[in-house]
């Protein structure tokens, strides 16, 4: 017990133990949260149709604005396409295909086209109908959440652009415009796209489940560590003698 590794792995075991304890917490206000979004998406999908301009310059939380009904009249803006790389759709890897547009205030705001399906080579994009006339009609809402520890831009002097993230703020620095902190997907029989609904990439139940394998492991490490820690009384004890 007097050598330092004794100290060391000690205080190595408890902060192992401290994090793993942390992490299932934080899963366990993750699975809150959800269910809290959830609750506010069953909400806003009952709720009346909505003119877009109600939301335009309006920073509200992001469980208050995904879902919700809005009418639209919105105008293609030329060659601000880009392609969210990474994308699943029914079991095929592609891009979803977003596209600039201006409200009748003025204001910027992406547009879903929909999902793409990749190409055999990464180098080769796929080709994108993209609209080329004025869009009036419903659609809804959505914020897409970024991954705290990767949601950088990454955008690709690509035609279209290709990007990483679907980071709004910096793709608006990068085309000098300011954009909405929203997406706007269309709501129109026969779009020519599929349009991946997936508000909530993450259910509360699976948080849930993530937090208990926090947790126990956890557990198995402050059960190894009380065993070992015997052992070396043990063993420190009989040096003594």
């Amino acid at each position: 017990m007097k050598q330092p590794f004794f100290w060391l792995a000690l205080t190595l075991t408890l902060v192992a133990i401290s994090i793993l304890v942390n992490l299932g917490f934080w899963q366990l206000s993750r699975a809150e949260q959800k269910q809290l979004i959830q609750s506010q998406l069953d909400i806003n999908s009952r709720q009346d149709w909505q003119s877009l301009n109600t939301f335009i310059n309006r920073e509200t939380d992001v469980e208050l604005i995904t879902g919700s009904r809005v009418v639209a009249d919105l105008t293609p803006m030329e060659g601000r396409y880009v392609l969210l790389d990474n994308q699943v759709f029914e079991g095929e890897v592609g891009y979803l295909a977003l596209q600039l547009m201006e409200t009748e205030l003025g204001q910027y705001v992406l547009l879903e086209r929909g999902f793409i399906a990749g190409t055999d080579s990464r180098s080769q994009l796929p080709p994108v109908e993209w609209l080329t006339e004025e869009y009036q009609g419903r659609g809804r809402l959505y914020v897409r959440s970024n991954n705290p520890l990767s949601d950088a831009l990454m955008l690709e002097q690509t035609s279209p652009a290709r990007i990483q993230n679907l980071n709004l703020k910096q793709l608006g620095e990068a085309w000098q415009l300011p954009l909405e902190h929203f997406v706007f997907q269309p709501q129109q029989e026969g779009w020519i796209y599929p349009q991946p609904w997936r508000p909530v990439p993450m259910n509360d139940q699976k948080h849930i489940g993530y937090a208990v394998q926090w947790f126990a492991m956890a557990m198995a490490l402050t059960v190894l560590g009380v065993i070992w820690l015997r052992k070396a009384l043990r063993s420190s004890t009989k040096e003594s003698l």
